[in-house]
């Protein structure tokens, strides 16, 4: 029975031991994204690390794409070898920021396509004056 009392009296620290355990890895899974990400606190560390790296390789690959799509007798001057070169050696120093510049692209391309599907109804009539006033 002296182990049973024990055991009893190891309770309290025991369970103090596993609270401070738990609080430290929901601090650890709460803990701040990187720079530039979203900050969801219900999204998984793991789920958060897999968008990641989804993230950089789906970069990687579209540079490669872009890489390929080089024209063949490109001058040392043509803008879009320039374009690739730079793109090709930001990816070198900062494969972070290349993968953030990629999405400040694709928002811009995005913005770009959507203004041209969608045309402003106003735009065209902005210049006239309305019907039943003159201009003086």
């Amino acid at each position: 029975m002296g182990d049973a009392a024990g055991d009893s009296a190891d309770a309290p620290r025991t369970l103090a031991q596993l609270n401070a355990y738990i609080r430290r890895a929901t601090a650890a899974r709460r803990a701040a994204p990187a720079p530039g990400e979203p900050a969801d606190p219900h999204e998984l560390a793991s789920v958060r690390r897999f968008r990641q790296a989804w993230d950089r390789h789906r970069t990687i690959d579209q540079l490669q794409q872009a890489v390929a799509r080089t024209p063949a007798n490109a001058g040392p001057l043509n803008s879009h070898a320039l374009v690739l070169r730079s793109l090709k050696r930001m990816g070198e120093l900062s494969p972070d920021y290349l993968r953030r510049f990629m999405a400040q692209l694709e928002t811009l391309h995005w913005l770009q396509r959507a203004a041209e599907q969608y045309p402003r109804e106003r735009g065209a009539e902005a210049g006239k004056p309305a019907k039943g006033r003159r201009r003086k």
